[in-house]
């Protein structure tokens, strides 16, 4: 059983803590009611562990109960040692107060990219329990290393401008499955991952590091001291980057509902051709989107190729879900087969 300082000492510790200062201006800013229904996305990580306490000691204030805030741990049986994390982790929301705390158990795909298989998880089991709880926010740990580092991967993977407008202190999130719909909180976007666990440390809190994150990508960038530098050069300048993006897709994304506003799911060739080359690839993504499908990205880069190479000849590209992405002389429309 793990063994934590009393509960009155670490909600006082911290609420002093300038951490905690942080934490607070940040919900401000995103416009959470003091006694607002929060449900925290935690593990036994010291980014998450350090969230939980920050924003136990932050709504204690007004809020000696934490009624309001409620917790959630997921455990994806990847690791022998997962299990024991999440339990520490709804052991200490226990010890802290929170009476609204929940442990799940999720079995995730054998295919696709497991850690993209366990974030979509880990959203859609949010906005169930949201559901549940009658709640609309969900606060992530995600800090100020982990969006460098998210910018870095995003530059190696040509998805640039697409991650850095998910990288906010808040943003809408809709479960295309579950049909849930939540705002992602990120409160600690401004903090370091060194701060998260000195605090920890200094409060007596002890957490758990995933050894599997070694063996990742930003596990490499971590220990590299060239890249780790870079990051921190990184981390420092962010926010703004990602705002900037965000506001960018906006924009992009209301001249394409525009171009769209009659047909959603068809567009001549001439209209497109009047397009600006950064909106023709989301527009043939919308198209495909609005008969039910996605479009691979190398797809998109083909059928571009062909509209920008002027040629007549007809060309078609498959899509999921049984939609057909389809190029005449005249026009671009996405189609579904009925079988």
């Amino acid at each position: 059983m793990p063994c934590f300082p009393p509960r009155a000492e670490l909600l006082l510790r911290a609420s002093r803590h300038p951490l905690a200062a942080l934490m607070r201006d940040a919900l401000d800013a995103c416009g959470v009611a003091t006694d607002e229904t929060l449900l925290l996305l935690i593990s036994g990580g010291g980014d998450s562990m350090a969230m939980l306490l920050l924003a136990a000691a932050v709504r204690e204030r007004t809020d000696p109960t934490l009624a309001s805030l409620a917790s959630l741990t997921i455990d994806f049986g990847l690791r022998a040692e997962a299990r024991a994390e999440c339990e520490r982790a709804v052991t200490f929301a226990r010890h802290l107060g929170l009476t609204r705390v929940e442990s799940l158990c999720v079995e995730l795909p054998t295919q696709g990219n497991t850690l993209e298989n366990a974030r979509d998880a880990r959203l859609a089991a949010a906005c169930a329990s949201c559901i549940r709880l009658d709640c609309t926010r969900v606060v992530l740990a995600h800090q100020a290393d982990d969006r460098a580092e998210s910018v870095l991967l995003a530059l190696s993977r040509g998805v640039a401008i697409e991650s850095l407008a998910r990288l906010l202190p808040a943003r809408q999130f809709v479960d295309d499955v579950g049909g849930g719909h939540v705002e992602l909180l990120r409160p600690l976007l401004n903090a370091r991952r060194t701060q998260l666990r000195d605090f920890l440390a200094e409060l007596g809190v002890a957490w758990c590091d995933d050894p599997s994150n070694a063996r990742r990508t930003r596990g490499a960038l971590r220990s590299n001291p060239a890249t780790a530098q870079l990051i921190e050069s990184i981390a420092a300048s962010t926010g703004e980057l990602c705002e900037d993006a965000a506001a960018l897709l906006s924009l992009r994304d209301s001249i394409i509902d525009e171009v769209l506003r009659e047909d959603a799911t068809s567009i001549t060739r001439e209209r497109m051709d009047q397009q600006h080359i950064a909106v023709r690839g989301a527009l043939l993504v919308q198209l495909v989107r609005a008969c039910g499908g996605e479009i691979a990205r190398v797809a998109v880069h083909e059928a571009l190729t062909h509209l920008a190479n002027g040629l007549r000849t007809p060309k078609s590209f498959a899509c999921s879900r049984g939609v057909t992405l389809e190029i005449d002389v005249r026009s671009i429309r996405a189609v579904k087969r009925v079988k």
